[in-house]
């Protein structure tokens, strides 16, 4: 039943699919981070169902590779795209910590995240353009969520966090080993069922939780812990990076 009302909770939370009104419990607020990756699946199923859908009907490319890079960012309601932008302005302003900090917490939205942002949108288009012209297996992206949700679910749990408020610290709060190991299961299994599934094809889900794994360690050392906007650009490079794979592997 935990599982279940974290996975709801957490769907709520991190996605804009909708949720059975009232479903928010205190209680079961532990379970919302360890239930990220399943949140990513149901993410995943979408964004490759629709992929699917409009290679059958025959859109044009160019149209195509819009739609399928706009539609996670619409899932998730950009809330791990705003997180991306807020570390691209602190992280890039190459001041101290303390005020590295001051700006990641700073909601205003500067020049190097309009940087950031265009970058990423650049090479995301060229990729899934890229794959689309190759015509490319696009099943793997159904796994693509999943994956870039398990390093920074994991770091969430474990790493410090870096403020004292924050969505960090609140799920965090009260959670135990049990739920680190539930996720680590979780990420196990899934990259198991992408072996399986895909074979060779799920390298590059390798290479996005690789370079998850990589970003977690950087911002750590850069921040000095963990926030909800780390984790953001965590999942948000972590999925660049398999589809930049997908396209030139």
């Amino acid at each position: 039943m935990s599982m279940i009302k974290g996975f709801i909770m957490s769907l709520g939370m991190f996605s804009i699919i909708p949720v059975p009104k009232n479903s928010w419990n205190e209680k079961y607020m532990p379970m919302v981070i360890p239930n990220l990756p399943l949140v990513g699946i149901l993410t995943g199923l979408i964004w490759y169902g629709l992929a699917h859908l409009l290679t059958k009907l025959g859109t044009p490319p160019l149209i195509e590779s819009s739609i399928i890079l706009i539609t996670p960012f619409i899932l998730t309601g950009f809330i791990h795209a705003d997180g991306y932008m807020d570390v691209a302005d602190a992280l890039f302003s190459r001041r101290d910590i303390e005020t590295k900090k001051k700006i990641l917490k700073d909601s205003n939205v500067g020049a190097f995240a309009v940087a950031a942002i265009t970058g990423l949108i650049l090479l995301q288009f060229s990729a899934i353009y890229t794959i689309l012209d190759a015509q490319k297996t696009l099943i793997t992206i159904a796994f693509i969520p999943a994956v870039s949700r398990c390093a920074p679910g994991i770091a969430i749990l474990t790493l410090k966090p870096i403020f004292d408020t924050g969505y960090a610290v609140t799920f965090k709060n009260n959670t135990k080993p049990r739920h680190t190991t539930f996720i680590c299961i979780l990420t196990a299994i899934i990259l198991t069922a992408a072996w399986i599934s895909l074979g060779t094809s799920a390298l590059p889900l390798l290479a996005g939780i690789i370079m998850g794994l990589i970003a977690t360690t950087y911002l750590y050392k850069q921040f000095k812990g963990m926030s909800g906007d780390l984790s953001g650009c965590i999942i948000t490079i972590s999925e660049l990076t398999a589809l930049l794979c997908m396209a030139l592997i």
